[in-house]
């Protein structure tokens, strides 16, 4: 009996006028969309190649006079995400690189600098084309489904025969969402072949899990959508009142609820900008220098002041010797001031973001559609996970560069009594051959799926939902 439920329901769906508009857009959109993406992924790419070959150049030729005059800034670049083409996340906004220097690192510009306004107010991704358009269409197959057939009477006619009701609210759940599904698994299918053809790496590494976890999350969210289009269908008694409620609930779940987690979030938890913390950090290192040369100066007119200029240059004198180890520990302590006051600025910083960022996701969270964007994102390398990744990887560089480089050249600038100013230099050989590359550890599949646990809780929960709703609903439903 489900078996023949399921065949009548496909079979009047596939040859309804909705169909083939629907097949058309799948096949059309969504291979489509991937081609662009997929050239604009193989041009960033062009341009990593091209930016990390002249930076490895000009760190190749750093010079140690150079380091001494503070003018050295090495730049770390992040590699495009290829999982891009099914949805930007990030990936216009991330800096493409962070600049390390001596007094910390700061972000560079941002790949969406050469973009329109228009693409940046939206790209037509996968992502997008699922979350706009398909998701919406999938409500509309099943506005009428139960409510249209309560209108027209046949619902009536079918009930009044010995037909258990589960069996057949799922029988039409299950036809109608195949008629969905099976158009959006060619046009998947469709577009991974245009990826091939365009050289795309899609079978390398765990990006085939990866591509296939999209898949599997996109066909939930499908479902979801349609199961609440169910239960809007079994809650009215006219397929017109069935309609006007679900663009309501679409347009609420698609468009308010996601910009109004954010919203939220940052009028609750307001974050600085990066900028302001960079600013931050570098007035914090300028004033702990200040305060450095001036006790540098201070100590050196102490041993020096009354000494000939013949005195004060012969190494091996006993102000000399008493010098060195005054100075080292005054920047010793200039340094262990400065790792502790900068690592509380980022850990402040962190908080900030963290609590806003929970808010956020806690809120958005009660929309399916910002649940499998945030999830998509993850999965493909453009969302929370990776900005949070490539900030890792930032910190980690310039830890590794202050121990290979930075510290091997001291810049010992001295404030004397009157407001006079000196500096002195000391350096150990580098190669910068030798120095370390930067380089991001992508999150792991199994991290990702861990990060998102909330995610996909709250598409089951939306999946589960609507349909025990409109399971009791169904059940109930008075023929007479």
């Amino acid at each position: 009996m489900w078996k023949t439920i399921v065949k009548k329901e496909l079979l009047e769906t596939i040859f309804s006028y909705r169909f083939p508009l629907f097949a058309v857009i799948c096949l059309l959109l969504v291979p489509l969309g991937m081609a662009v993406n997929q050239a604009a992924y193989a041009k960033r790419v062009r341009d990593y190649s091209d930016q990390v070959r002249l930076a490895d150049e000009a760190a190749a030729a750093i010079k140690i006079q150079d380091i001494m005059a503070g003018t050295v800034a090495i730049r770390g670049f992040r590699r495009p995400a290829p999982l891009s083409v099914f949805t930007q996340g990030f990936e216009s906004t991330l800096p493409r690189y962070y600049e390390f220097t001596q007094d910390g690192f700061k972000p560079g510009e941002s790949a969406s600098d050469d973009e329109s306004i228009l693409s940046v107010q939206g790209k037509v991704d996968f992502v997008f084309l699922v979350q706009m358009v398909i998701s919406l269409i999938a409500m509309l197959f099943a506005s009428d489904m139960i409510s249209g057939e309560k209108e027209s009477g046949t619902l009536r006619a079918m009930l009044a025969n010995s037909l258990p009701r589960d069996t057949l609210l799922a029988g039409k759940i299950g036809g109608g969402f195949t008629a969905l599904w099976v158009p959006f698994i060619l046009a998947f299918l469709l577009g991974a072949v245009v990826l091939m053809l365009g050289a795309f790496p899609l079978v390398g590494g765990d990006t085939a899990a990866r591509v296939l976890i999209v898949f599997l999350a996109t066909s939930l969210f499908m479902l979801t959508y349609f199961t609440i289009g169910i239960a809007v269908s079994t809650s009215t008694a006219k397929a017109r009142t069935s309609l006007v409620a679900i663009l309501i609930i679409w347009a609420v779940f698609q468009l308010i609820v996601p910009k109004l987690g954010d919203m939220v979030a940052r009028l609750v938890h307001p974050v600085r900008t990066e900028t302001e913390v960079s600013l931050q950090k570098s007035l914090l290192v300028r004033s702990l220098d200040m305060e450095q040369a001036k006790d540098l100066g201070h100590q050196w007119d102490l041993i020096f002041a009354s000494l000939s200029q013949e005195a004060r240059d012969n190494q091996d004198s006993p102000e000399n010797k008493k010098w060195g180890p005054i100075r080292d520990d005054i920047q010793q302590r200039t340094r262990e001031k400065k790792s502790q006051q900068l690592a509380a600025i980022d850990e402040t910083y962190t908080q900030e973001k963290r609590r806003q960022l929970n808010l956020a996701v806690n809120l958005s969270l009660v929309s399916p559609s910002a649940a499998f964007a945030r999830f998509i994102a993850d999965v493909c390398g453009t969302g929370e996970l990776e900005r949070g990744k490539y900030l890792e990887a930032v910190r980690a560089h310039q830890r590794a560069l202050d121990n290979e480089l930075f510290s091997k050249v001291k810049r010992t600038l001295m404030i004397h009594e009157g407001g006079q100013m000196s500096m002195g230099f000391s350096a150990q050989p580098v190669d910068a051959s030798k120095l370390p590359r930067f380089a991001i550890t992508p999150a792991t599949v199994a991290e990702t799926l861990k990060a998102n646990v909330r995610s996909l809780v709250s598409l089951l929960v939306w999946l589960i939902a609507p349909f025990a709703f409109a399971y009791a609903k169904f059940v109930r439903y008075d023929v007479r």
